[in-house]
């Protein structure tokens, strides 16, 4: 003979039943979001309603929820198009915080990857790799071709975010100039070629700011190419076949000498 179903529980036997703490529900009873009936003995007590009810609250609070929402808007809310929307927009909020995820965790490769075998990484350059990571810069693998020194006065120079943020959207205007001259077969001694190298030169003594250091190992990292990161490929070959063309063209027409790279300069 079947035993008669449990009608009511006790706020221990509902946390073992469901899997919440006696602390959690006390929580719930106290801000009214699952009340508990008295007993003459004054027992907290419920029934196989609240039961199906913290269920349910569990069941919300897993999609991110807040226990605020599932009262005022969710348990309350019987239409369907109301709780739809709701739902969608949770999703949409679901949906960004795994995105950033994502990026933090390809950021966190991108670091891991840059360290690689160094001994000692210095502070400074750790600082701007993880800034420049957290704005999704591409080039921040470039920061591998400067010494200790030259790290400090990149850092130094641009450790403003609105100045950083400002020469990291250059910087990516021009990669895209760059990507749309090489695609369609510009000349790079042509017109078009000549501005970008212009615009390129341009940005490239914003950056040294006159300091030959930071020109020879920026030119370092431009000779290197070989040895980039692999999800650069859509550029490198841009920069090899059609940048570094524009700029020979460019610097004999308007007789800028460069300084002559030192052999393993960023070593």
């Amino acid at each position: 003979m079947n035993e008669p179903k449990k009608q009511y529980f006790t706020i221990g036997e509902l946390s073992e039943l469901v899997g919440v703490t006696v602390r959690t529900l006390q929580y719930y009873d106290r801000t009214g979001l699952l009340k508990a009936m008295l007993s003459k003995g004054g027992r907290r007590m419920y029934t196989r309603d609240d039961v199906i009810k913290l269920q349910q609250i569990l069941f919300l609070k897993s999609f991110g929820f807040s226990l605020e929402e599932i009262e005022r808007k969710l348990l309350r809310n019987k239409d369907a198009e109301n709780l739809k929307a709701m739902f969608t927009e949770q999703r949409e909020i679901l949906t960004r915080q795994v995105e950033n995820l994502r990026k933090m965790i390809a950021a966190l490769d991108a670091v891991i990857s840059e360290i690689g075998e160094q001994q000692d990484v210095g502070i400074d350059r750790l600082m701007i790799l993880m800034k420049l990571m957290k704005q999704g810069n591409p080039y921040a693998f470039v920061l591998r071709y400067f010494n200790g020194e030259e790290v400090k006065k990149i850092q130094d120079r641009f450790g403003q975010s609105e100045q950083s943020q400002e020469f990291v959207e250059k910087a990516e205007e021009r990669f895209n100039e760059l990507k749309t001259l090489h695609q369609k077969g510009a000349d790079p001694r042509g017109r078009e070629g000549q501005a970008l190298a212009a615009r390129w030169w341009e940005m490239v003594t914003e950056f040294t700011q006159g300091d030959a250091d930071l020109l020879k190992s920026l030119m370092s990292a431009g000779s290197d190419t070989k040895n980039w990161p692999a999800d650069t490929e859509d550029f490198r070959d841009a920069i090899h076949h059609f940048l570094a063309d524009a700029l020979t063209f460019y610097f004999q027409s308007n007789h800028i000498h460069l300084p002559e790279q030192e052999e393993n300069h960023h070593e």
